[in-house]
């Protein structure tokens, strides 16, 4: 189960971070473990207390330092190196059975992606037992992993092997083996179902719980059960939570990974005077926007620039399809609702993103098909459709699903009127406007001496003003995009709307 942790958001905000203690030789220790007892990790102090690095090249494994907090990273180097970061040795003799647990991250740019192989040996003369491995790139979240352990032996060691294939690096943390007869720290946290004011909160369990405290932003809630319906939330708030076991004979676990969820928005009310408009510059996450992941483990982001000058919704992770939806609009005050916006879906050889955009008029309701996109769209176009059967919970979503291509980009999303409706067109105000269509400036004259021109986009966006003199005004439109524009004349003698085209 993916989590979005605090950790690895902050080591990759400051990827350059240091290496604090890269040191191959540390000595071992012994760590006894009795029936109902612990041991965790989570590098914090700044040095691998009791752990060791194998290697036999300049690959290495050594404490991360970030702004939250320490993990141990398997640092960039060359192809086909390998490091091993082994465990203390742990005494678990008297136990049947263990839970071991951690949580890991990966990053890279293109495949093949690094290895993290995990394993055990009950003896420094045993071979690895290979419990798992893994090989993904993620930039932004980490992911829970536990098994449980039944051999077991008073010399019983953990590794995590690091091979490289050309990624960046490979994050550990939060290391714990518990003992049968102890409390396992819960795992797999998840937040499902969720609404302006709930959320399903849900993790793993072994059995022998009792009970457990939720702390939500700060505040503690013990529940018996899971999964929890956390309820009174406040709507477009981000929450994170963590959870801690109870189990018999007054043992406690520790505290689990935190991971986060946001609400959704309340009823966004849309009217002709006052469209909903989101061009995503206002965050470098989504306002009021929910991921829903159908195939893959991926959602949208918001790309902050790095890609295409100026934020926009992106998509392009492989092979994976995801939803992007709106809060609900209340568009029952709108005279004739209109969605309006633009995408993009850059060919990669033969492969084409594809892009559908689908409404619904209740969160109940089924999603219905507006149109989709699978031809390779080089430069960014522009979309309108009418809104049929209006309500006061209506949603609008755009569903991406990657071919291995660029991407699906996705911006200046627009639900309102037509902009020029209601807008009065005033029998004696004569407009006119020259050249039409143009490339450049256009001249616009009317029988009013004076007035206001104000050129918008289908968007209903300003793009250019002027102030009429005697008649006439001159408007530069050379720095627009080419496409239709609408040109309105306000002044005593009354308002026009004329349509412009640039070539």
């Amino acid at each position: 189960m993916k989590n979005k942790h605090y950790f690895s958001k902050a080591l990759f905000a400051t990827l350059m971070a240091l290496f604090i203690n890269a040191a191959t030789t540390v000595a071992q220790c012994t760590i006894p473990i009795a029936p109902g007892q612990s041991y965790s990790e989570g590098f914090d102090s700044g040095e691998m207390e009791c752990w060791t690095v194998e290697t036999t090249s300049s690959a290495t494994w050594a404490v991360m330092q970030g702004t939250g907090s320490n993990v141990v990273a398997f640092q960039n180097a060359s192809a086909d190196q390998e490091a091993r970061l082994v465990s203390p040795t742990f005494d678990l003799t008297g136990s049947n059975s263990a839970t071991f647990s951690f949580a890991y991250a990966m990053m890279a740019l293109y495949p093949p992606y690094d290895e993290l192989t995990v394993s055990y040996r009950t003896s420094p003369s045993d071979s690895w037992h290979q419990l798992a491995t893994y090989s993904i790139s993620d930039w932004s979240n980490t992911f829970d992993a536990s098994f449980t352990l039944d051999d077991l032996s008073a010399t019983f060691q953990v590794s995590f092997l690091g091979h490289c294939n050309g990624g960046y690096y490979i994050f550990v943390d939060d290391i714990e083996i518990v003992s049968a007869g102890g409390c396992a720290r819960p795992a797999g946290l998840s937040a499902n179902e969720i609404t302006t004011n709930s959320a399903l909160l849900g993790w793993s369990t072994t059995g022998g719980e009792e009970s457990w405290t939720i702390d939500l932003n700060g505040h503690q809630t013990t529940v018996t059960s899971q999964p929890y319906l956390m309820e009174q939330l406040e709507p477009n708030t981000e929450y994170n939570f963590r959870v801690k076991a109870k189990c018999g004979g007054g043992l406690e676990s520790e505290w689990s990974q935190p991971t986060t969820f946001k609400t959704m928005c309340d009823v966004i009310v849309v009217t002709d005077d006052e469209p909903y408009f989101d061009d995503f510059e206002a965050s470098e996450e989504f306002v009021c926007w929910q991921n829903q992941i159908e195939a893959g483990e991926d959602e949208w982001v918001v790309d902050p620039g790095y890609l295409i000058l100026n934020n926009t919704a992106f998509f392009i992770w492989l092979g994976d399809v995801a939803w992007l939806i709106s809060a609900p609009l209340d568009i029952t005050a709108v005279t004739e609702p209109i969605l309006t916006f633009k995408h993009r879906q850059r060919s990669l050889g033969p492969q084409v993103d594809e892009l559908s955009v689908y409404y619904a008029t209740s969160s109940d309701d089924s999603w219905h098909l507006l149109d989709n996109y699978t031809d390779a769209y080089e430069d960014w176009v522009e979309e309108s459709y009418v809104l049929p059967s209006a309500s006061g919970t209506y949603y609008i979503a755009f569903r991406a699903k990657s071919n291995d291509a660029d991407g699906v980009y996705v911006d200046d999303v627009r639900v309102g009127n037509y902009i020029d409706d209601g807008i009065e067109e005033t029998s004696s105000l004569a407009v006119s406007v020259s050249p039409n269509p143009t490339s450049g400036g256009v001249t616009i004259a009317s029988n009013s001496a004076d007035g206001e021109v104000t050129i918008m986009d289908l968007f209903g966006r300003k793009v250019a003003s002027a102030i009429m003199h005697e008649g006439h005004a001159e408007v530069d439109l050379s720095s627009c995009a080419k496409g239709v524009y609408v040109a309105r004349i306000s002044s005593e003698v009354g308002t026009s709307t004329i349509k412009l085209v640039k070539e």
